[in-house]
């Protein structure tokens, strides 16, 4: 079967971004590997820097279960400070994971796409798109051939944004992909508190109250996350006359299919 790659800067970013596309592409039983840059450990108001560190494979794994991924990696990079990581060195390390899992599909977040606000994202990004671009280029981290890893063409790569431009790729997530979706976000314990958490502080800073909100325990964040997802799928479903979807920047094939002779890109399955 296939191999995906998913390159991100924190756990659950793959899940809000791409969640319910993951669940189905391994449900097809394609093999799924997650790469997360950060350690996570500034995600929280209320635990130390060394209990997230402590958390940050066991929650992406125990999402991993409930999505069906073969692997989970973390480089442990402080969390938000990816800035301060060289480019190559990252590149690098995302360079390695595409010649070792030689994917069939990578998603990561779009270095074009307006308005992001982190700085692990942005970084993640242009390592991560570079990454895909030149693992082919035999020059390029030339150790890693001598370790025994060959160039590798990616055929397709699906760039995820908070505020996406030029999406091409719409998936439906209806049905179990959304249930599924949402049950790995819940696998986040750590980051869905903080998620409501954050959300509370930023209505407490405005000159209104949203006391359905407020007034949660940010550790009774279920039914806030579940209408959160369902609600953002919904918004994008609804250019697409579906009732849930995500929907994706994509390339093909080094950008060749505008060449393809007819009838001869095959249907997908997902």
């Amino acid at each position: 079967m296939p191999t995906v790659l998913v390159l991100t800067a924190h756990g659950d970013d793959m899940e809000f971004f791409a969640g319910g596309t993951i669940a189905k592409l391994c449900a097809l039983g394609y093999d799924v590997h997650l790469v997360m840059a950060t350690d996570n450990s500034k995600g929280t108001f209320e635990l130390t820097k060394e209990q997230m560190f402590g958390l940050r494979l066991k929650e992406a794994r125990a999402a991993a279960e409930v999505l069906g991924l073969r692997s989970v990696a973390c480089l442990d990079y402080p969390d938000g400070e990816l800035s301060d990581v060289p480019l190559n060195r990252l590149r690098g390390q995302f360079m390695e994971s595409v010649r070792r899992l030689r994917p069939d599909i990578v998603f990561t977040f779009d270095p074009w796409a307006p308005y992001e606000g982190h700085q692990d994202h942005r970084a993640v990004s242009w390592a991560a798109m570079e990454a895909t671009s030149f693992a082919s280029f035999p020059l390029y981290y030339p150790e890693q051939l001598a370790a025994g890893l060959a160039p590798w063409t990616v055929p397709q790569v699906c760039y995820f944004a908070k505020s996406p431009i030029d999406t091409n790729r719409v998936v439906d997530i209806g049905g179990e992909a959304i249930r599924k979706k949402i049950e790995a976000l819940y696998c986040y314990d750590s980051q869905m508190v903080l998620t409501l958490a954050d959300v509370q502080m930023a209505i407490g800073s405005a000159p209104y109250d949203i006391p359905e909100i407020t007034s949660l325990d940010p550790h009774d964040y279920r039914a806030f996350i579940d209408q959160r997802v369902r609600t953002t799928a919904t918004i994008v479903g609804k250019k697409y006359g579906l009732e849930y979807a995500e929907h994706f920047r994509r390339t093909r094939w080094g950008g060749t299919e505008r060449m393809a002779p007819a009838g001869s890109i095959p249907a997908e399955d997902w």
